[in-house]
């Protein structure tokens, strides 16, 4: 499932023949478990309008990266603070700095721009707003060649404090996030921080991933066990030998349902109530396609695919809402591109994913107990996709800004971080591992 793009011998014909193939970077990844010193040798320059939020972002950030200036020959992040920006003239503070800087971040260096919104000027609000184009435009410009990513943090509520933002800034610097860029990431919930160290948070929490024998759900499994959970893997019986292989692995547990009928969900219920008492993480992977054109689908397919994606999803959900959950669970769903973009052939997957969004979102509006967010993967190497024509294929790859596809556990690290009290500033949205596709976008 490698990229044969990125083979040196390869590129080297390339050049030689003078073939106008794209070179995809080499992207950084760390898959260990996450760590305080995670970022202590990446220097990061933190800049901004002086004010008080910037002064203690710098004082939060210096405590967990190598200090950076952006007068420095080489960075390997720049976060960037728009807060207390108001008017048009502001944004040169903007331009200036990006202008002067972004040609001395490093390969797989990491760009975060902070932006504050309220409602109290237009103007304020226009300007703040804005800046979610040019960070989208910048990762478009600057990503392609050194595997560079730019993400906005874009906080809507007015409590939300740096020490907040730093713990959601601190997944997006990290080389746990290589596949995730041009993305504007709302921080929409304020909280205050219980935990004094981002090592094994999720120790014995209890963890569902359906759908978690193959693929994603079993890269997601591995990354909730790494980080210190209980992992139950709920898949369908023919899943079996792969699914045993996999909890024997993690010392967790499978649970063998097909999660579209009823009494599954009840017994998936009743087993996490009497043995743990209650479900901390709960992870809505399972998911089929079933493709065809509008006029050439049956209602089988219509159907079976939204059982199966949106429906047992919702009926899983419900059921540890009503009795289950302990107090502060996380939930995520797996939604797509599809469901944002939409696609040929898939309008009852992108139907269905693009429904999972919509639920994840409405979870948070009338669950004031629960944080509820979805993932929306792009082209993934995956088993699945090794198997799709060359030209289909290739488009997927070529289509983002990174020029290639992502990997199952980049999807599972943003899955593991939302499953996190790290990212309990983030709720009831999506974010796209897609690589800054253009699809959608």
């Amino acid at each position: 499932m490698s990229d044969y793009l990125q083979n040196a011998a390869l590129q080297r014909m390339a050049k030689l023949l003078n073939l106008p193939l794209p070179s995809p970077p080499i992207l950084k990844r760390n898959r260990a478990a996450l760590s305080d010193v995670e970022l202590i040798h990446k220097r990061v320059a933190v800049v901004g309008r002086e004010n008080y939020f910037l002064n203690e972002l710098q004082s939060v950030f210096h405590k967990i990266t190598e200090h950076a200036t952006i007068y420095d020959d080489i960075i390997d992040g720049l976060v960037m603070s728009c807060v207390g920006m108001e008017t048009i003239e502001d944004l040169e503070d903007l331009y200036t700095t990006i202008k002067n800087t972004v040609s001395k971040i490093a390969a797989n260096g990491r760009v975060i721009i902070i932006t504050r919104v309220d409602n109290t000027s237009t103007l304020s609000y226009t300007v703040q707003c804005a800046i979610d184009g040019f960070s989208r435009a910048l990762s478009k410009e600057i990503g392609g060649k050194k595997g560079v990513t730019v993400n906005t943090l874009k906080i809507t509520n007015e409590n939300i404090m740096p020490l907040e933002v730093a713990h959601a800034a601190h997944f997006f610097l990290s080389e746990k996030s290589p596949f995730i860029t041009g993305q504007v990431v709302l921080l929409n919930n304020a909280f205050n921080p219980v935990f004094n160290s981002c090592e094994q948070l999720l120790k014995d929490k209890v963890a569902i991933v359906t759908g978690g024998a193959r693929g994603i759900g079993a890269a997601a499994a591995r990354v909730l066990r790494r980080e210190g959970a209980k992992v139950i893997i709920v898949d369908i019986p023919s899943a079996q030998q792969d699914a045993e292989l996999l909890a024997q692995e993690l010392e967790g547990e499978l649970i063998l349902e097909d999660i579209t009928e009823d009494k599954a969900v009840a017994n998936i219920q009743q087993h996490i109530i009497n043995k743990y008492g209650g479900l901390d993480i709960l992870v809505n992977n399972a998911g089929i396609t079933s493709d065809k054109t509008i006029v050439k689908m049956s209602i089988d397919k219509w159907r079976a695919v939204l059982n199966v994606n949106l429906k047992a999803t919702i009926n899983l959900t419900d059921a540890f809402l009503e009795k289950g959950f302990n107090k502060g669970a996380k939930v995520v769903g797996l939604s797509s591109i599809s469901g944002i973009a939409g696609n040929v052939g898939q309008t009852n997957y992108a139907l269905s994913k693009s429904g999972m969004i919509a639920y994840m979102n409405a979870l948070v509006t009338k669950n004031s107990d629960i944080y509820a967010n979805a993932v929306a993967p792009g082209f993934i190497e995956t088993k699945m996709t090794e198997q799709l024509p060359f030209f289909i294929k290739e488009g997927g790859r070529r289509l983002s800004t990174l020029k290639q596809g992502g990997y199952p556990e980049d999807v599972a690290e943003l899955i593991g971080f939302l499953c996190s009290p790290m990212s309990d500033a983030i709720n009831g949205q999506y974010i796209r591992v897609c690589g800054g596709s253009m699809i959608g976008a």
